[in-house]
């Protein structure tokens, strides 16, 4: 059977065969649903404007035109402004709903990003040394957006106060070491909760762009000086991986990739092909931006193509949408928060959605699944298996999960 088929297959089985509490309740084991967002600035418009797809979709299937995507998913991972996709996601308001819908994700990102990458009038004349011997960006815009929804009547917010269980990476200069902000650890100890706030500070403070967050936990007993965490983990989902394998206490029915539905969501990557004849002579000022590109689709591309690799014939519970083939100007785009550049954006996120969905095959290569299978048709069939996990649920048969309630928090979504 080949994957198309499998999949097709598996979207039959969810619309005609709805779980019973008797013949089904048996057979069910349940899956844990993980969504995955990389890093790259402005580019989070691209996973931004997919989940808005994927949120109606949700919102069709279930007959729930209030469904949000929290509702649907057990874990989120970000990175950069991934991670703060996922914290507006899956932050919980007063009345317990999340504080943003997918559509406001992008929005925040499309209609902040001008001011947050923006130099001030009075430092324009030098600008383009700025970046190079001083981060060229303020930080008080960037702060400013996230404490406007991230701290609650003079209080801050930490990873306690969230909906699901979040993960957000950093690296942390003071300890030279990657580090990744946990709920699971937080409600562990206090030593390791942090404000969402300066969580999201630090996993996009880019080198150059801003300066490092120096932070601590809310007890006061862990300082980190936090840079951002698409240095080391710009695509998060083998992180979410293992974090769901080891945390037993609420994922206690996980063993393997197999018991896990896994969304992942890419910013784009470049594809920039060299040819000997041009890079042979290059020294360290030619290899300056093109290592940038290399490094971070690198990275992304290997957990990709491993993860992928893993989930073997159970393919269809594992869903990568990436933009490939970006304009190498694109790189600047990451701190572009023009107009232009916003709509251009918009445009590659809607011409995504229609392009063919990629299949990984062994030692690194990959193929169009099919050349009807579209990103589309494939997020269809996911939004399928995400509805069926949830009606499953809801008759009280799945074991795989136990997630912990935020403390004083009305939990809509456990």
């Amino acid at each position: 059977m080949t994957k198309q088929e499998k999949v097709e297959d598996s979207t039959n089985s969810v619309a005609h065969k709805e779980p019973s509490l008797d013949g089904e309740r048996q057979r069910y084991q349940g899956k844990v649903c993980i969504l995955c967002i990389d890093g790259g600035g402005m580019r989070g418009i691209i996973p931004g404007r997919v989940l808005e797809y994927l949120e109606r979709t949700l919102q069709e299937k279930s007959g729930n035109p209030d469904a949000r995507i929290a509702e649907y998913f057990d874990v989120a991972a970000g990175t950069s402004v991934g991670g703060i996709i996922a914290t507006m996601l899956f932050t919980a308001k007063e009345d317990g709903q999340p504080l943003f819908t997918a559509e406001e994700t992008w929005r925040l990102v499309a209609e902040k990003g001008r001011n947050i990458f923006r130099i001030p009038r009075a430092h324009r004349a030098w600008s383009k040394l700025r970046g190079m011997i001083t981060p060229r960006y303020s930080c008080k815009s960037l702060e400013s957006v996230l404490k406007q929804h991230l701290v609650r009547d003079n209080r801050p917010l930490t990873l306690r106060d969230t909906l699901k269980p979040i993960l957000i990476p950093c690296y942390d200069l003071q300890n030279a070491r990657p580090f990744v902000f946990s709920r699971a650890s937080a409600f562990t100890d206090d030593k390791w909760n942090f404000n969402l706030w300066e969580i999201c500070r630090a996993t996009s403070s880019v080198p150059s762009f801003f300066k490092p967050t120096q932070m601590m936990s809310v007890n006061g007993k862990t300082s980190i000086v936090g840079i951002d965490g698409g240095l080391v983990m710009n695509n998060p989902t083998a992180a979410a991986i293992a974090h769901v394998l080891h945390n037993k206490a609420e994922f206690p029915g996980v063993h393997r990739v197999g018991n896990m539905l896994i969304l992942s969501l890419g910013t784009g990557q470049f594809d920039q092909k060299y040819k000997y004849s041009k890079v042979r002579r290059w020294g360290a000022f030619q290899w300056a931006k093109p290592i940038m590109k290399i490094v971070l689709d690198g990275i992304s591309e290997m957990v990709d193509h491993n993860v992928s690799m893993s989930f073997g014939e159970q393919s269809d519970q594992y869903l990568r949408v990436q933009v490939s083939g970006l304009p190498s100007g694109a790189l600047t785009a990451m701190d572009d928060g023009s107009k232009g550049n916003v709509n251009r954006l918009l445009k590659l996120a809607d011409e995504v959605m229609s392009k063919p969905c990629i299949e990984h095959l062994p030692f690194m290569d990959k193929n169009p699944i099919n050349e009807n299978s579209s990103n589309k048709n494939r997020l269809d069939c996911f939004a399928d298996l995400l509805v069926q996990e949830h009606n499953a649920r809801n008759l009280d048969q799945s074991s795989v999960v136990n997630l912990k309630p935020s403390p004083g928090r009305l939990q809509l979504f456990s």
